[in-house]
């Protein structure tokens, strides 16, 4: 008995974990993000970058063409990432992974930008970003 509630326990106080081994699409990390309690879903997220652009001191690579879509998904890429994939890459992050299939570990979360909510996924180390091809 005490197995049980112990276990109960450790499910109810666990954050919001991707339940499926397969990495997550935009739309399942969207989906999940909103259902989430916490607003925020740890896990692995795969997709098509459709547009890329830096801001500021950060690299956003986009699952969909315009990163205002409510369908979009967005790798918020930070200074020492960026730093490590140009070097990697032997360019610029936003110019070459245009087109590019990646996959990132991280929490993905609904953030506000401008007059509108996104669903980012932040990276601060190359070890969360894999380039697929």
């Amino acid at each position: 008995m005490r197995t049980l509630f112990s276990m109960l326990a450790l499910t109810v106080a666990a954050p919001a974990v991707a339940q499926t081994a397969a990495p997550m699409n935009p739309g399942q990390a969207i989906e999940a993000v909103a259902a989430s309690k916490t607003g925020e879903v740890e896990g692995v997220f795969e997709f098509v970058v459709a547009s890329a652009g830096a801001g500021g001191f950060s690299v956003y690579l986009n699952s969909a063409a315009n990163y205002r879509d409510p369908g979009n998904l967005t790798i918020e890429l930070h200074s020492a990432a960026i730093a490590a994939l140009k070097q990697k890459l032997g360019g610029y992050p936003e110019d070459l992974l245009a087109g590019k299939r990646v996959r990132v570990k991280g929490i993905a979360r609904r953030v506000p930008v401008g007059s509108h909510f996104q669903t980012r996924i932040a990276v601060d180390s190359i070890a969360q970003i894999e380039i697929l091809g």
